[in-house]
């Protein structure tokens, strides 16, 4: 996705999916904070929020001052995702605080959105995975489009071209990034002694 981005001209922060998750923002809040605070820079923040046993696309759009939670499995209706709410806000008026004049009295705040409407994963499925980069992939095509916070709809049908992208995109990752030797993540196995 980050190469995608790159390549679109889109000015996307990507969070790194082991730092933005519930046990971190719970036992070591002050990475997550300055790991989302250093992609502030952007115009949209995204990352894959691990809740513990279920991922939700998070965006923070800079532009308006707004973050959506995209949800795949909304059987939680009652999910308000307090903790990472309040991480992002603490991240948001550090970064903030560099941004505003010193005599400002009023710091723009952040508009949390958790009732984004989105595609649904089957009932007992596991696959929040492939919704959440389903979703990275809808927002990537378009952030051109969208002219204002409103303007924003996430994909609410999967169809077989989606699956098929994603699972393309995956594939791609694995084979040039993981298995290729000269892939970024290859790792030599360990020889035996």
């Amino acid at each position: 996705m980050m190469k995608q981005a790159e390549e679109m001209h889109c000015n996307v922060g990507f969070l790194d999916p082991q730092i933005f998750s519930a046990t971190l923002v719970q036992y070591k809040s002050k990475d997550v904070i300055t790991a989302i605070k250093r992609d502030m820079n952007h115009d949209y923040v995204v990352g894959a929020y691990n809740i513990g046993s279920h991922w939700v696309l998070v965006i923070i759009a800079m532009k308006w001052n707004v973050v959506w939670y995209l949800d795949s499995a909304k059987s939680f209706p009652l999910r308000k995702f307090k903790d990472v709410v309040t991480i992002v806000n603490w991240a948001y008026s550090k970064h903030m605080e560099t941004k505003m004049k010193k005599n400002s009295k009023t710091k723009p705040k952040l508009t949390h959105k958790t009732d984004i409407m989105c595609a649904q994963q089957p009932s007992g499925s596991l696959s929040c995975g492939f919704y959440v980069a389903l979703n990275m992939y809808d927002l990537l095509g378009d952030i051109n489009v969208i002219k204002k916070a409103s303007d924003y709809k996430a994909t609410q049908e999967v169809d077989q071209g989606a699956l098929r992208m994603v699972q393309r995109m995956l594939y791609d990752f694995i084979l040039k990034e993981i298995i290729d030797p000269k892939g970024s993540f290859h790792d030599e196995p360990a020889h035996a002694a």
